[in-house]
C-alpha cells in the first residue's frame, strides 16, 4: 500500500536533487497517484543529492508532480529539486523546481560523489553560512532556564497550558577552548536548545553535560511572554523579549574529530 509521506526537510529545502530524463506525460508510475496535466514520468539518470531511502533510484522510473506551468515535452532532461510525495510500489516526487540541464550544471553532477554525504555537506553548508558563532569546546552544565526575579515582568505570570509540541526548553553552558566564526567575550557560552522529543523537536541537538564537540550557534530573539519558562531570560525593563543563541537543527552540533573539516568550510 503507499503511503504519503512528509519531506524530512523543512518546506523550502528540497530533500532530493536528481538528473532526469522525461519519458510520459500525464502519467504515472503508480496507480495512487493522482494523474493531471504536471505529472510526468521520469527516468532517474543521477542522484545528486538525496536521503538515504531515495539515494539508490538511479535509472528507475518515477513519478514527478512538476513545478511551474512551463511546457515540458518528452524527451528533456532537467535538474530536479523536490520533495518527497508517495512510496508504494514505486516512487512519487513534488518538484519544488526543474531546470533544464545546461554547461552550467556538470560541477554540480560530478561522478563520484556519494547523494547522502553530498546532501549533509550542503546542509552543514548552509548552516554554517548562517551562523553567528562557531565554537569548539564542552558542554560544563545542562540547566533549566531562570524564573523572573520576583518583582520584573513575567514575575508572577500565570502559566499557559502546556502544548503537546511544548519544546521543554534547556540551558547548555559551553565552556569554549576556540572560537572558529564569530566574536563571544566570554570563555563560556549558553545554548538554548528543546529538550523534547516530539515530532517538531526530535531531530534538534540534545547537550549532555560532557559533551565535547564543534557547535554551530545561531542569535534568535524569543518572544518570552510566549515561553513562561523563558521569562526570566528576558533583560531588565525588556518589552518581553530576548536575544539567545540557539541549536535547533541536527547541522548544529559536531563531534570534535569533525573540526578540522569544519574550519575549512567557514567562509571568511
Amino acid at each position: 500500500m503507499a503511503t504519503k509521506t512528509r519531506s524530512d526537510l523543512p518546506e523550502g529545502s528540497p530533500a532530493i536533487i536528481f538528473k532526469g530524463t522525461v519519458k510520459k506525460i500525464k502519467s504515472a508510475t503508480m496507480k495512487e497517484v493522482p494523474i493531471s496535466d504536471r505529472t510526468a514520468v521520469v527516468r532517474v539518470d543521477q542522484v545528486i543529492e538525496a536521503p538515504r531511502t531515495f539515494a539508490h533510484c538511479g535509472g528507475q522510473d518515477l513519478t514527478v508532480e512538476l513545478a511551474g506551468k512551463k511546457k515540458v515535452s518528452v524527451g528533456e532532461q532537467f535538474i530536479f529539486h523536490a520533495n518527497s510525495w508517495i512510496f508504494g510500489d514505486s516512487v512519487a516526487v513534488r518538484a519544488v523546481t526543474q531546470e533544464r540541464v545546461t554547461k552550467e550544471h556538470l560541477a554540480l553532477m560530478s561522478p563520484g560523489g556519494e547523494p547522502t554525504e553530498q546532501r549533509k555537506n550542503r546542509q552543514l553548508q548552509k548552516r554554517l553560512n548562517a551562523a553567528d558563532l562557531v565554537v569548539s569546546g564542552k558542554v560544563a552544565a545542562v540547566t533549566i532556564p531562570p524564573e523572573p526575579v520576583p518583582g520584573t515582568r513575567g514575575a508572577g505570570a500565570p502559566r499557559k497550558p502546556v502544548s503537546e509540541h511544548d519544546p521543554k526548553w534547556r540551558q547548555a553552558v559551553i565552556v569554549v577552548d576556540q572560537t572558529h566564526k564569530g566574536k563571544h567575550d566570554s570563555k563560556q557560552v549558553k545554548v538554548l536548545f528543546p529538550a523534547s522529543t516530539d515530532v517538531r523537536w526530535y531531530k534538534a541537538p540534545k547537550f549532555q553535560v560532557g559533551q565535547k564537540g564543534v557547535f554551530v550557534l545561531h542569535k534568535t530573539k524569543i518572544k518570552t511572554d510566549e515561553h513562561h519558562e523563558l521569562r526570566g531570560l528576558a533583560p531588565r525593563g525588556a518589552a518581553g523579549e530576548a536575544e539567545v543563541y540557539t541549536a535547533l537543527d541536527p547541522a548544529d552540533a559536531h563531534p570534535l574529530k569533525q573540526q578540522a573539516v569544519i574550519k575549512e568550510m567557514i567562509r571568511p
